[in-house]
């Protein structure tokens, strides 16, 4: 199975390497350069909206689908119908909710039109995810990879095309909400292709019963997702809020989610793990085989990848945001000082929460998540008002560790599974010496170049002396051998 988990990793990391990064640093950046950050707030701040309840189009559907297909792939097709249903009537109530959201919050109605085309991109965006869990639970994982990079393709060609040719003429915040939009639909096509291979071609079906036992199966995945949901995107919203003018809320907003956005392309690629984790776990614990070696790989390569992530990009943050972006200050490094230490407890809440969802103690997992969340929005009101994007991330920083600490304490004392051993030690290990690598470059600066090289030739030999990334394992996984 730790073959398998591998392999699909590979495929997967190997197509997202390849298009998600060009993405943020090709055509995002730069788009927010084009824009400036006031008017890309604008934007940033209602696709949060669109975001925080996404997941009612959902409703926990397809992470019950992908555990219950790792296990019981026959199912698929006589659940797939109903599904179809249950999700136009799921539609109908996340465009309700979401436009009083809008209201509520108080943006100009003038933007309305953004609104509601980003509804629609988050409906596209969601029937893509739903169709991944039919693709993931049947372990098709050079399809699922497609599938995650598709829509991010098809933004960075339309993107180019937006930044270099004349043909679209300037770029604008129409034309780039536009092409946005075009992207997601693009790929929910290709889902539908999908879709009719491996499940069936859609048809709908009434079944007041079969949506009533959904509900009851689902509602605690749709319940912690929208929590996760609201942990990831209710910032910006809080910065808005508590700003004296529409502007200084929409600038504060801009310079956030340049932070954030560089956060988003790391948990971009850790939320790969998730998605091949949730079915080789979910097999695992129905075959009632131990979940050791597979969960001690899986934390070893994030949280590694995470400490080198940032001791780098905390170490060179001033150089880091002055090669991408036109509106630098310091506000920005610091957001991202907090953004850069979120990513690690992030990779813990990856891993352990992923073990518990397949476990299917989802009862605890939305009462951690609630506890993180109210921390969250108290820290919010303390700090935002005062330090604006900085207390937004380190609100931000502060729920996800909570978070993660609870996932993994809960792992070890109700599931009582653990890792391999002297795991937390060579881990303790590699933090303690780049740490201290990054503390001396504080003091006295290296070179740029030699901070990289330092950072990463101590980080290789440790990661590989110790074991900590198991390479023999890796390359007999590749090899089939």
């Amino acid at each position: 199975m730790q073959k398998l988990f591998l392999k699909g990793l590979g495929i997967t990391l190997l197509l997202n390497l390849l298009v998600k990064p060009a993405t943020i640093f090709v055509v995002d950046i730069k788009m927010q350069n084009e824009l400036g950050s006031e008017t890309y707030g604008v934007f940033q701040t209602i696709l949060n909206i669109s975001f925080i309840f996404s997941m009612v189009l959902d409703m926990g559907m397809s992470n019950f689908m992908t555990r219950l297909i790792a296990q019981y792939p026959h199912l698929r097709v006589k659940y797939s119908n109903r599904l179809l249903t249950y999700r136009l009537i799921l539609t109908v109530a996340y465009l309700i909710i979401t436009s009083g959201l809008f209201l509520l919050v108080g943006i100009p109605l003038k933007y309305w039109w953004i609104m509601a085309l980003l509804m629609l991109h988050q409906i596209s965006i969601i029937s893509v995810l739903y169709v991944r869990a039919f693709t993931s639970g049947l372990m098709k994982f050079k399809i699922d990879a497609f599938l995650s990079v598709i829509e991010r393709s098809m933004y960075f060609v339309l993107g180019i095309a937006l930044l270099k040719s004349t043909f679209f003429g300037k770029v604008s915040l129409y034309s780039f909400v536009l092409i946005f939009v075009t992207s997601s639909a693009f790929s929910l096509v290709c889902a539908f292709v999908v879709y009719i291979k491996y499940v069936s071609v859609p048809k709908f079906e009434w079944d007041r019963k079969f949506f009533q036992f959904t509900i009851r199966k689902t509602i605690l995945y749709a319940s912690l997702v929208i929590i996760m949901m609201m942990m990831g995107r209710l910032d910006v919203v809080f910065i808005k809020l508590f700003s004296n003018t529409d502007e200084a809320g929409f600038f504060q907003a801009g310079i956030y989610n340049g932070s954030y956005r560089l956060l988003d392309a790391c948990w971009m690629f850790s939320v790969l793990f998730g998605i091949l984790l949730l079915p080789i776990f979910s097999r695992l614990l129905k075959q009632k085989e131990s979940t050791t070696s597979v969960l001690t790989s899986s934390f070893n390569l994030l949280i590694s990848a995470g400490i080198a992530m940032a001791a780098l990009s905390i170490g060179l943050r001033k150089e880091f945001f002055t090669a991408l972006y036109n509106d630098v200050n310091h506000t920005i490094t610091q957001t991202w000082v907090l953004h850069a230490l979120a990513f690690i407890p992030m990779c813990m809440t990856i891993v352990f929460g992923t073990l518990l969802t397949a476990n299917g103690s989802l009862k605890r997992l939305n009462i951690f998540a609630l506890i993180a969340l109210a921390a969250m929005i108290i820290s919010n009101c303390i700090f935002v008002p005062s330090w604006g994007s900085v207390g937004a991330a380190f609100s931000f920083c502060l729920g996800q560790t909570i978070l993660g600490i609870a996932q993994y304490i809960d792992v070890q004392i109700s599931m009582k599974h653990r890792m391999a051993k002297y795991t937390w030690l060579k881990i303790g290990f590699l933090a303690l010496v780049i740490g201290t690598l990054f503390v001396y470059h504080t003091i006295q600066p290296f070179s740029t170049f030699s901070y990289i090289v330092l950072v990463i030739g101590f980080w290789t030999a440790i990661v590989f002396g110790l074991r900590i990334i198991d390479l023999k394992l890796i390359l007999k996984s590749f090899l089939g051998k």
